[in-house]
Parts: C-alpha cells; structure tokens; sequence
C-alpha cells in the first residue's frame, strides 16, 4: 500500500515536488489506458488497435514511472533526494525535447494542448532544480 508521509519543512517541499509529479504521472497513466480514442481524436490520429495497445503499454511504463516519484520520498534520505533530482530533471529535459521535437516535425499538432504540457514539464523542471538546491 501506498504510504505518503509529508514532513514538517513545508508544503513546497522536494519532497511534496516529488509527489505532486507523481500524481500527474497517475493522471497521465490513466489517460493512455482509458482515454486514447479522445487522446488520438485530439491529434486527428486514426483509432487502430495497435495504437491502443501502444498507448496502454506507454501508460504502463507513465504508471511505473509515477509509482517511483511518489515514493522516493520515502525511500531516501532528503540529500539522497536531492541527489537524485540532478539525473531526474535531465530525463524530464530528454522528455521535454522529445515534446519539442514532434511539435516542430509536425508529429503532432501544435495546440493549447501540447504547449500546456510543454509549460507544465518546463514549471516540474524549474521546481525540482529550485527545491533541490535550497
């Protein structure tokens, strides 16, 4: 079971960072497995089968990736966290170019949608750079 403990150093804590990120990933995770024929309508992408079982395996590996964020927290000490944060906004940075990079391909349409998510990983990035160097 799940154990989300919050210390006492604040709610903006790393540690509530890490959390807070979780819980988008959980969102994300549920949105590829029960929502890809809105998330493909979205792109203008026809709805296959092999497109929904892509979806639902990236969903399972946004569900993993979740799970880690929101227990690292417990699993480390505070400076092991902020150890830890340096690798972890490098592989958001990856993420976030990646986003970049469809968008300027035409991979995927250019839209509210897509550069919300863009500001969205750019404000993770910037608070987990903030709060591990405090």
């Amino acid at each position: 079971m799940l154990s989300l403990k919050f210390k006492k150093s604040g709610i903006m804590s790393l540690a509530f960072i890490y959390r807070l990120n979780g819980l988008l990933g959980l969102f994300w995770a549920s949105s590829l497995w029960f929502g890809t024929d809105i998330m493909a309508t979205a792109y203008g992408w026809e709805i296959t089968r092999p497109m929904i079982t892509m979806a639902q395996l990236l969903g399972t590996s946004f569900f993993f990736t979740a799970i880690v964020f929101l227990m690292l927290p417990n699993w480390t000490s505070e400076r092991q966290l902020k150890k830890a944060t340096t690798t972890l906004i490098l592989l958001q940075l990856i993420f976030l170019t990646v986003q970049v990079f469809h968008i300027y391909t035409k991979a995927t349409p250019s839209g509210s949608m897509q550069y919300f998510g863009i500001g969205l990983s750019s404000l993770f990035i910037i608070l987990f750079y903030w709060k591990s160097r405090a």
